[in-house]
């Protein structure tokens, strides 16, 4: 940090910032408090930064994601390195493990790195500490994945897939029908999914009730005996609905540890198209999702951000149902199936 990037932070003039520093000419309330918090949340210190040796010279692109363990924002990411290097940036990545509290600090972090503007991927877009002080200081981001009105974003519908994915189990004769999903807490895109997929499946009046299990989104363990017994009871649902690829992967996992067969016994449906759940057998039936892509757009969406041009901040990318490998119609009740 330097004096250059307190003022741009607070929005006034490198001279107000000096005034400020050393109480020396006519200086407002309003922008003393806009420095001084400027200088707080950096730790921004004149008489250290001075003798510090400016290594910073390469423009950089900071990026938050919830994990660095999920494969999913791996290819986020390598899209948005691709682009950057395209601009003659770099990217500086941290994780936040799915907790709302390191958000903030995550994104002061990335300033105190004096990056250009920030990608990143929040628990939600609602009451959000990270993007309140992103705003309050004009600070060029895009969302990934975070779906906000009027502010740059790149992002799928994660709502209507939810109801598609609801749409085709029906479709194939389910009529308990569960869903597995990190916590809305931490992912306002599981909510969506969730909400969408139980749109669907209340138009539809001879169902039965719809199972839920939250469970947390980057514990890579098995199920514990308390989350298992929601999969291989004899009433358990004939069809579920995860809310990523990993979790789906697991419940797979689990399922056949018990010896239920899939999809004849049980249907599993995840979402993200990973690759990994490909090379399953049966294939992970999915969402598919063109995370890459992502990553290319979120790039381009922030300089259109940054420079206030007139292009467009958001973009909502297609995804693609690949209802195959781990879901198949529903098997008569002597096969397990409650119709």
């Amino acid at each position: 940090m330097n004096i250059k990037d307190v003022a741009a932070l607070a929005g006034v003039s490198p001279a107000t910032v000096s005034r400020c520093l050393n109480n020396t000419g006519p200086l407002s309330d309003s922008a003393r408090a806009r420095v001084e918090k400027v200088i707080a949340l950096t730790g921004y210190d004149v008489n250290q930064a001075s003798k510090q040796v400016d290594l910073n010279h390469n423009p950089t692109i900071g990026v938050m994601i919830p994990s660095l363990l999920n494969p999913v924002f791996s290819e986020i990411v390598a899209g948005i390195q691709l682009r950057a290097r395209h601009f003659g940036y770099s990217v500086i990545v941290v994780d936040t493990q799915y907790e709302r509290s390191r958000e903030k600090q995550a994104i002061i972090d990335l300033i105190r790195q004096r990056v250009t503007g920030v990608i990143l991927t929040t628990a939600s877009v609602e009451d959000n500490e990270a993007l309140s002080l992103l705003r309050e200081f004009h600070f060029p981001f895009c969302l990934v994945h975070n779906q906000s009105p009027n502010e740059p974003c790149v992002y799928v519908d994660n709502y209507q897939a939810g109801w598609d994915v609801a749409d085709k189990l029906l479709a194939l004769g389910h009529r308990k029908v569960g869903m597995v999903a990190g916590r809305f807490q931490s992912s306002d895109r599981a909510k969506q999914r969730y909400l969408g997929f139980t749109e669907r499946l209340n138009q539809q009046s001879a169902l039965l009730p719809m199972s839920l299990v939250e469970v947390d989104q980057y514990a890579l363990t098995p199920f514990d005996n308390t989350q298992g017994s929601f999969f291989d009871s004899p009433s358990a649902p004939t069809a579920w609905f995860c809310s990523n690829d990993l979790l789906a992967l697991k419940l797979v996992n689990h399922l056949k540890a018990k010896g239920i067969s899939i999809p004849d016994r049980v249907s599993v449906v995840g979402f993200d198209g990973m690759a990994l759940g490909q090379i399953l057998y049966p294939p992970l039936a999915t969402i598919q999702i063109p995370h890459h892509t992502m990553g290319l757009y979120a790039v381009d969406l922030l300089f259109n951000s940054k420079h206030k041009t007139t292009l467009p901040l958001s973009r909502k990318l297609d995804y693609q149902p690949h209802f195959v490998g781990t879901m198949a119609e529903c098997q008569p009740p002597t096969m397990r199936c409650v119709l």
